[in-house]
């Protein structure tokens, strides 16, 4: 299989990294590397570390398995709450995990005991998104003080909270001010100072890259897409920080059939996913199919051709329709067309095995 096929600049990565890292670092903020999007891919696992993040993190056990295998000094954390029936392979292969639930963190310990080691855990604090996490600072510091005084095989690394991801709260001065203050009513209850306030993920940057400060607090944030995919969140969230390659990825798909058609077709309905188009009538246009679909990347709508001229018509399991009468050049079938991608179609390329991967 030729295409489709997705290039993987690892030096851009790298590099993208090092900026991203000395960004927050001189903030006073740790970066861990989120890989999820790549399905575990060692080589970006290795950038990231090259460029100074200071854990590789995924919601994937399979994911940090394969980091331990091939990079055994790397540090690995586990971003999604374990299953319960994963406790022994999180202790495993996660060097810490975030947690909420007090039924998953006795087998933790349960399980770290069984294995000899000392597993590190972060409590995740519910702030507003509604997604994993415990609502208030007193229950937070209940379930600190159990990690802290009962569960021996466990330590109390730090607390964390997410944004954006269920409900679209994005982080603020308020919301992460909760998260601050737990912080504190937990360090005054254990008396000792915690290792990491995880202040969010990428979309924490929406604040930094603007000039606003987080509180003090909080020292630590898990990025992914920020660092190997730039363009999403500069066009989705408007962040722009300075020296950031957005290069890294190149999707390329080959024509299979191109011509001259009406923009609009005789009757609407619904497509082959069960939603209902429409089209604008503007007349006869010139659309090339691309031997690309849902199965490969998911939305076509989240791909950004590398072409300005030309537009996404929509796409079906198997084919992607673009109009390219903008364009201004001729096409014939065999050539190909590339895009640059949001994460959804990167994490897709990934996960598929219908999209060569090329370093």
């Amino acid at each position: 299989m030729k295409y489709p096929i997705l290039n993987v600049d690892l030096d851009a990565i790298r590099e993208n990294a090092a900026v991203m890292c000395r960004f927050c670092g001189s903030r006073g903020i740790d970066v861990a590397g989120v890989i999820k999007f790549s399905d575990g891919d060692t080589d970006i696992a290795k950038a990231y570390l090259d460029g100074g993040c200071s854990q590789i993190a995924s919601s994937r056990i399979v994911h940090l398995q394969k980091i331990k295998e091939e990079i055994p000094g790397a540090e690995t954390m586990l971003i999604r709450i374990p299953m319960i029936s994963e406790a022994e392979e999180v202790v495993k292969w996660a060097d810490m995990s975030l947690n909420s639930e007090e039924a998953v963190l006795r087998e933790l310990d349960a399980a770290a005991g069984r294995l000899g080691r000392t597993h590190r855990v972060i409590l995740m604090q519910d702030v507003g998104d509604r997604r994993e996490g415990v609502i208030g600072s007193d229950a937070l510091t209940a379930l600190a003080l159990l990690v802290e005084n009962e569960l021996d095989n466990l330590y109390l690394a730090g607390i964390g909270a997410s944004f954006a991801c269920i409900s679209g709260v994005l982080p603020d001065k308020d919301n992460l001010g909760l998260l601050a203050e737990s912080a504190r009513q937990i360090e005054t209850a254990i008396g000792r100072k915690l290792d990491i306030v995880s202040g969010g993920s990428s979309i924490t940057l929406t604040l930094l890259a603007n000039g606003k400060p987080l509180p003090s607090e909080i020292n630590h944030l898990r990025i992914g897409g920020a660092i190997a995919n730039p363009i999403g969140i500069r066009l989705n969230r408007g962040v722009v920080i300075e020296g950031m390659n957005e290069d890294t990825f190149t999707l390329t798909a080959e024509i299979i059939e191109t011509g001259d058609k009406p923009s609009v077709s005789q009757r609407g309905g619904k497509n082959w996913a069960g939603k209902e188009v429409s089209f604008e009538d503007t007349g006869i246009r010139t659309r090339v199919i691309v031997a690309l679909g849902s199965q490969d990347i998911g939305d076509a709508s989240q791909l950004i051709p590398k072409d300005p001229g030309i537009k996404i018509t929509g796409c079906s399991s198997d084919h992607t329709v673009l109009d390219i009468t903008d364009a201004g050049k001729k096409t014939n079938v065999g050539d190909t067309v590339s895009f640059r991608l949001f994460y959804m179609p990167l994490l897709y390329c990934f996960a598929t095995r219908h999209v060569r991967i090329e370093k």
